[in-house]
Order: structure tokens, then C-alpha cells, then sequence
């Protein structure tokens, strides 16, 4: 008899993200004509940028000749891609094309590179972050996870375990709470893992927001960084990518781990992993990543950062000015408000009926996101005055 694994029981709990998307529906459905401003899920508000989606339809029309078709690409991404990502992300950093995985965005290598390793490792989780890192964990059986507190008493940024782990899940800027850990806070964290012989998973979607000069773009140009830290990337928030799917996984040639016998670089493990369970990514769509970083993709992908930046920072200055606490929207998309006193869901709700402003409960990014809510400000800065207009009624 076939028996299901019993990891599974874990999906009866409810996943937020389409949770707050069926919310959305049922609202829309029950009220047509309501106005909901929507600060939930965090997907993109703006259209695929013209030298993109150009880039785009020119790969689709060079495979329908026998010259450009494309067939099975190679399973970590063509060598066009690689190399420009490495040419353009981290070229002070001196990293190659062989140190960079193309895939389909972070959040399935992030979850899948736990396959790598021993189900008896210690996992460091910060808390409250990307809920997924804690679902996949238990999901694959996993039983020593460690929840590392994300709160307000340190100014939501982590510090490293006093207790030793061996995989440790950071996401910076930090989704969703806004933060980002600046160089002393993330140096602390490659210290810990190089004392403690560990490796740390960064989620560094959303580095193209970060502008404070004091925050690192990219981990690796911290000391040690190479030997301990697997970073992932993605083209979903930075290009519009959403809807097209594509990403990167760097893997340093510097970066070992046990075998059991000895240090072994890690980088040639997933790569035959990924050539075991995946096709590649569409010839069209590395090639609409590459238009991202070219001048002309780079000038219109900038534009449409800066637009989501204003909308973070008009929501950020407005509520301040109405007396809300909140942190979040300068290095980062997105804000984390503390409620008034009453639950994430309390909250959420309250915001909803109110003013017709959709929002995430805190609780869904962990327990540890009581009392919070979070906006995504992926949206346009009308939408973003409006809010700020329809919250203001609140405090009168």
C-alpha cells in the first residue's frame, strides 16, 4: 500500500500568500464595486520594460529559424547568461560564470538546496521572514529547526545564535519585515559560520533596492563571504520578471563541506543534482535577463525601482507623520506596521473593512510577526498617496 509521508499533515495549515489572494477574491466578489488598494502579496504593478519584452519576442523569432532553434538548454543556463551576471553583478568580487546556476527564480533552489544535506543537520531560521524556508524544512522531515528571533528589541536585525547551527536561512533585505543587515551585522554572521563550520543560504531578492551606503549590494564583498555563503538571486522584482520566471543561485568555488571524509567543493554537487532534475530555463527567457543588464535594461529597470522606492517611501513618511510605527521601505519594498494593540488578523481586518487596504498579517511570516502587518509597496505612487489619504481618516 502506498502511504502518503507524513510531512504532508503539515499542508493542511494554510499557506498565506494564496490565503490573502483567495481574501482578495471573495471581497471582490461580495463587493464589485469596492475600491481595494492592494499592499498584499507583493507581486509587480508596472509592465515588462520595451527593451525586454523586445529582447524577448526577438529570441522567440530567431528559434523559428533552423539556424536559432533551441531545444533542452543546458540545465544551470546558457554561458551567456552566466557570464554576464558574473561580469555584471560581481566582477569586483571576482566571481566566474562557473560559480553562477541560472534557475527559475529563489524561492525553489533556496527550498530544493536543502537536498544537499544530512536530515541530522541544525537549521537556523530567522524569524519572521519568507515563510517558506520553515515549510520546506519541515516538509522534508527535518526535525532540529531553530527559530532565531527577528524583533523589534534589536531594531529587526539578527544576531547569530549563541547555540551552534550548521544551516543557517538569512533573507536581506528582509522580507517582511524591510530591514536590511548592514556590513557589521553580516560580517558577524560569516564569522559565526566560519567558526562554527557552517553555511549560510541568503535570500538577496531584493538587493536592487538597497541604497544606504552602509549595506552591502552583495555579500561577497565581505571577508570570508566565499567560503560560507550561498547567495540566491532574482530578476522577479528587479526586471518584472514575475510572470517570465528566472534567477541565479551563486555557489563560490571557495565553498566546501564535509563528505564524511573530507571538503569537497559544493558547487559540482548541484550542478549534477540540477542536471538530474532539470531542462534548463527557456532560451527566450535568459535571454530577455540578459536585456536587464544592458544600458537601455538598466535604464529602464532602474526606472521602475525607483518608482516602487517612491511609493515605499511615501507610505513610510506618511505613516510616520500619522503617528503609526513603522520600519521597512528605504533599502527594501516593503513596510512592517505594528498594529495598535490588536492581532496581525485583527488588524488585517480591521484595515480591510475600514479603508479598503489589503495587507499580509504578520503571523503568516512566523509566529514571531504577532502584532505586525506588512505592505508590499510594489505599486504606483497614486495608489500610494491614496492609501496614505484613506489611512488618515483612521485618526480622525
Amino acid at each position: 500500500m502506498v502511504q502518503l509521508a507524513p510531512t504532508l499533515q503539515l499542508l493542511k495549515e494554510p499557506y498565506i500568500f494564496p490565503l490573502i489572494e483567495q481574501k482578495l477574491i471573495e471581497v471582490r466578489k461580495t463587493c464589485p464595486d469596492r475600491s481595494i488598494l492592494n499592499f498584499g502579496v507583493g507581486d509587480i504593478a508596472l509592465p515588462l520594460a520595451s527593451s525586454l519584452a523586445e529582447a524577448l519576442s526577438q529570441a522567440t523569432r530567431e528559434m523559428t529559424t533552423m539556424e536559432g532553434k533551441r531545444g533542452y538548454g543546458p540545465a544551470c543556463g546558457y554561458s551567456f547568461l552566466r557570464q554576464a551576471v558574473a561580469n555584471h553583478f560581481f566582477k569586483e568580487c571576482q566571481l566566474t560564470e562557473e560559480e553562477i546556476f541560472i534557475s527559475d527564480g529563489i524561492n525553489r533552489d533556496i527550498t530544493e538546496m536543502q537536498e544537499l544535506f544530512s536530515k541530522d543537520i541544525e537549521i537556523g531560521i530567522i524569524e519572521p521572514t519568507y515563510p517558506a524556508y520553515f515549510k520546506v524544512s519541515k516538509l522534508s522531515g527535518r526535525k532540529n529547526i531553530h527559530l532565531l528571533p527577528c524583533i523589534e528589541s534589536c531594531d529587526f536585525l539578527p544576531q547569530p545564535p549563541e547555540d551552534h547551527c550548521d544551516l543557517l536561512y538569512l533573507c536581506s533585505p528582509n522580507n517582511p519585515t524591510g530591514v536590511a543587515m548592514d556590513r557589521t551585522t553580516l560580517q558577524k554572521w560569516i564569522d559565526y559560520a566560519r567558526a562554527h563550520e557552517a553555511l549560510i543560504l541568503l535570500d538577496a531578492a531584493y538587493a536592487a533596492f538597497i541604497t544606504s551606503p552602509d549595506v552591502p549590494k552583495h555579500i561577497y564583498e565581505l571577508d570570508g563571504a566565499k567560503e560560507c555563503v550561498i547567495a540566491f538571486y532574482s530578476f522577479s522584482k528587479s526586471a518584472g520578471f514575475t510572470g517570465l520566471r528566472c534567477g541565479f543561485t551563486v555557489i563560490p568555488k571557495a565553498l566546501k563541506v564535509h563528505d564524511g571524509i573530507e571538503k569537497i567543493p559544493l558547487g559540482p554537487l548541484w550542478e549534477q543534482r540540477q542536471e538530474i532534475k532539470c531542462n534548463g530555463i527557456a532560451y527566450p527567457i535568459q535571454r530577455t535577463a540578459e536585456a536587464a543588464m544592458t544600458p537601455q535594461g538598466q535604464k529602464e529597470t532602474e526606472t521602475q525601482i525607483a518608482s516602487y522606492r517612491n511609493c515605499a517611501h511615501y507610505l513610510k513618511q506618511g505613516l510616520d507623520r500619522l503617528g503609526f510605527s513603522c520600519w521597512g521601505g528605504k533599502d527594501s519594498p516593503y513596510i512592517w506596521w505594528k498594529t495598535d494593540g490588536r492581532s496581525s488578523w485583527a488588524f488585517f481586518e480591521w484595515l480591510l473593512e475600514r479603508v479598503g487596504i489589503l495587507s499580509i498579517p504578520g503571523t503568516g511570516f512566523g509566529t514571531y510577526g504577532e502584532g505586525f502587518v506588512r505592505l508590499s509597496t510594489f505599486q504606483t505612487e497614486d495608489c500610494a498617496k491614496e492609501a496614505i489619504t484613506r489611512i488618515s481618516s483612521l485618526r480622525e
